[in-house]
């Protein structure tokens, strides 16, 4: 029987719980008893590093990663509400990234060499472009944050332009095509194609004509389209929206 010690000094977690659950969906004999600042895991059979690195890698690529991006999100100086935006944006784009497979064999060569694993030393000094992705997914995740806040911020800007603004236009209708061409038809029956042009640069056209009514045919076939979304924002009551 191959006994490992698994501590930690400063993370808050139900090791014995958490490695018993992984354990127990293992097929090999083993036993877990506490001790002051962690447990120790007692395996019997072939391979005990790797069955014990298959029950650590939860705590390690799953618990760890959840301390480590609270860390970092809760550094940034956001609200509440947009720090656990970003945290939960993070946790999403780390899962698609990380590799598991390099973090057991990791796990597997340390326990091969030592019986004794302190959490927190292994996360900073074995695990480092772990703790660098996770990193930069709270970095990513606040950019998209703030540049969601700050298009918001000018959205109702816009709005509180266009309702102090005289309509140029008594009546206005945007057909967006599904291939991304924009055709635009005034109450005269003029019409001009956008074959070529930015959601931002429609809207601003359409918030320096102020048009009185503006009627919207979103046919591009996707659930939110962007440009949609902001007319609706931006002249609210003056819309009719068909889809």
């Amino acid at each position: 029987m191959v006994v490992f010690e698994i501590l930690t000094y400063e993370f808050d977690l139900p090791l014995l719980k958490l490695l018993d659950r992984r354990m127990s969906e293992l097929d090999c004999a083993y036993a877990l008893e506490a001790i002051p600042d962690g447990v120790v895991l007692k395996i019997r059979g072939d391979a005990p590093e790797r069955a014990a690195a298959e029950a650590l890698l939860v705590v390690l690529g799953r618990d760890l990663r959840f301390f480590a991006l609270a860390e970092f999100a809760d550094a940034l100086p956001l609200t509440l509400a947009e720090k656990q935006k970003v945290l939960t944006d993070a946790l999403e784009a780390a899962s698609r990234r990380e590799e598991l497979s390099v973090l057991r064999e990791k796990i597997v060569d340390y326990l091969s060499a030592h019986r004794t694993l302190v959490l927190e030393g292994f996360l900073h000094f074995r695990m480092q472009e772990f703790l660098m992705l996770w990193e930069l997914a709270v970095e990513q995740a606040a950019a998209r944050v703030l540049m969601n806040k700050e298009y918001g911020e000018l959205i109702e800007t816009l709005r509180r332009f266009v309702d102090g603004r005289v309509s140029r236009v008594a009546a206005l209708s945007v057909c967006i095509h599904a291939d991304g061409t924009i055709t635009l038809s005034d109450d005269n029956d003029v019409h001009i194609e956008y074959v070529d042009c930015a959601p931002d640069g429609i809207l601003n056209l359409l918030v320096n004509m102020a048009p009185g009514k503006l009627t919207v045919y979103d046919l591009s076939g996707k659930e939110k389209n962007r440009l949609t979304e902001a007319i609706l924002r931006v002249f609210g009551s003056r819309v009719k929206l068909y889809r």
